[in-house]
């Protein structure tokens, strides 16, 4: 018991201190990433991402202004009553709930618009950036062609010349 008592105070004691001849590394490391570099995506993932962050970003809206317009419908379709008035004109002891088939069916309608924004935008986007390809090709002057004279050639014909005069003298 007593050598137990000695063994776990040295344990302790050894653990504690032990660590204090470790040092940290002085130098100092950046931890913040790289920003992104213009070439580090292709354009598909670009404009895929484009695609996500608009369907998404309009969902919400899309999706309020589709339940809006099918409350205004029904209280259209039902002419006089009170319980088919809507969204901000609605009394909530007299309104009559969407079914769980209507809420479905607005929703989807919702997503769908949100879909067709984003792939108007898409094809907007895609035709543009073709046109100014098309642009910049139409508009590229040829590239200039260098034909270097050729100083070297022309006096060893013109010595060759002399030199074949020179020899039939």
């Amino acid at each position: 018991m007593k050598h137990t008592k000695k063994i776990a105070s040295l344990i302790l004691f050894v653990s504690l201190f032990s660590v204090f001849p470790v040092y940290a590394e002085d130098t100092k490391v950046s931890r913040t990433p790289d920003p992104y570099g213009a070439e580090e995506f292709k354009q598909w993932q670009k404009d895929l991402r484009r695609f996500e962050i608009i369907t998404f970003g309009a969902l919400p809206f899309v999706s309020l202004l589709s339940f809006w317009a099918y409350d205004i419908g029904r209280s259209i379709a039902h002419k006089g009553d009170p319980a088919y008035n809507p969204w901000p004109l609605k009394d909530a002891k007299i309104a009559v709930k969407l079914t769980e088939k209507e809420q479905l069916g607005v929703f989807l309608t919702a997503v769908g618009i949100s879909l067709g924004v984003a792939i108007i935008d898409l094809t907007y986007r895609s035709i543009k950036r073709a046109n100014a390809k098309k642009l910049e090709e139409k508009n590229e002057e040829p590239a200039i062609l260098l034909i270097p004279i050729e100083e070297n050639k022309s006096k060893e014909t013109e010595t060759s010349k002399t030199e074949e005069s020179d020899d039939a003298q």
